[in-house]
């Protein structure tokens, strides 16, 4: 879900991340996602679009899945 235009411009990281991470990041996406205050109150480099929120919070909740997945073969 591109957020600031085309992505393959943006710099990107390999990251290693283990299940209780991606976890605390699902949840701090959708604390501030419930949480964040109207356009007008943020500022500006606060703007990021809904979608890139819902786009993030799926990812995360994916790999949680995976990973209960896995587990459970």
């Amino acid at each position: 879900m591109p957020s600031n235009g085309d992505r393959k411009e943006q710099t990107h990281f390999l990251v290693k991340l283990y299940e209780e991470d991606v976890r605390l990041v699902y949840n701090a996406i959708d604390f501030y996602h419930k949480n964040r205050p109207k356009s007008a109150e943020r500022s500006e480099y606060m703007q990021e679009p809904t979608a890139h929120l819902e786009y993030m919070k799926q990812a995360m909740m994916t790999i949680m899945m995976e990973s209960s997945f896995q587990k459970n073969k």
